[in-house]
């Protein structure tokens, strides 16, 4: 990517150029989704097994049954497995999200990416404070979503004596709307306590989207209608070819792996928009110049 000083871009360009680095560095993403969640995946496989299949098979869609659904891991099994997807997103996610974060920072200098491994290695190096900072935003949200469901509650009992399911509607949208922009406005630490701007990074993210929420919430609602869409289709095109169970479910783990990447990318790309928004592109402009571009020249040798 050539050198040129960072502008703020809008909704459109961001995903464009998060489709970009996606094309160009596939390789090195799908690499790192493969480390952090293959096994994350194949275990997915199994637990879903024939029951998968049963679900998007044309003729399953008609005439479905669970009792004729056959996954390949027992029900006492499955209960450990989904305990095992729980740690594996906590204690990986983050270091696949700083990982990606690296490699666009990078690209976003203009320096050659690293390769998987050695963004990899960069995530690990920072792997304590980006866990302490991924438990503390999940505790984080299982507040806020108490808090939600109280004054949900509250106002809900109310509304709906006033207004009735029009009311609950309401209280419904305005409940699910709140989450979300706590989540976006507190989401960025990730990348600050990658790029060790802070330790945490709740403050910084939250001073970062202060204007910016309507356009991350533009953002990522069309990318997940995007990748939405796109899933859907896959399913059912799978689904009108005849294989096992099993098959079924390694392919739509694929699905799964080929989509995964491009939200973290766009993740990344649009916290460096924030960056420049606030100031970065400046700072950027100045380092490239040098140092010393506004030292004053030295005054003339005495003759």
């Amino acid at each position: 990517m050539p050198h040129e000083v960072p502008k703020p871009m809008g909704i459109g360009r961001m995903i464009d150029l998060s489709f970009q680095l996606y094309r160009k560095h596939f390789a090195k993403l799908m690499s790192i989704m493969l480390i952090c969640y293959g096994l994350f995946y194949l275990l997915q496989a199994m637990t879903q097994g024939q029951t998968v299949q049963s679900m998007f098979n044309m003729e399953g869609i008609v005439n479905y049954s669970s009792a004729d659904a056959e996954p390949l891991l027992s029900e006492g099994s499955q209960g450990w497995v989904v305990f095992l997807f729980g740690l594996v997103f906590l204690f990986l996610t983050p270091v696949a999200v700083a990982s990606v974060v690296f490699l666009v920072y990078h690209v976003m200098k203009g320096e050659e990416a690293p390769s998987a491994l050695q963004l990899l290695r960069m995530s690990f190096k920072r792997y304590g404070g980006l866990l302490g900072s991924s438990v503390l935003f999940a505790l984080m949200m299982l507040g806020f979503i108490i808090a939600i469901a109280i004054v949900t509650m509250i106002l809900g009992m109310i509304v709906a004596a006033i207004l009735g399911g029009v009311g609950i509607i309401l209280v419904s949208v305005g409940v699910v709307f709140t989450f979300y922009y706590f989540v976006i406005r507190f989401m960025y630490f990730l990348p600050v306590v990658a790029l060790q701007e802070e330790s945490v990074g709740f403050g910084r993210s939250w001073s970062l989207t202060r204007q910016s929420f309507w356009r991350l919430f533009g953002l990522f609602l069309v990318m997940m209608l995007l990748i939405y869409l796109f899933n859907l289709v896959a399913g059912f095109l799978l689904a009108l070819v005849p294989m096992s169970g099993i098959v079924f479910a390694l392919l739509q783990m694929l699905v799964n792996l080929l989509t995964a990447p491009i939200l973290y990318v766009v993740y990344a790309v649009s916290y460096f928009d924030l960056r420049v928004r606030d100031g970065m592109g400046l700072e950027e402009m100045i380092n490239r110049i040098g140092p010393n571009f506004m030292t004053p020249p030295p005054p003339p040798a005495d003759q």
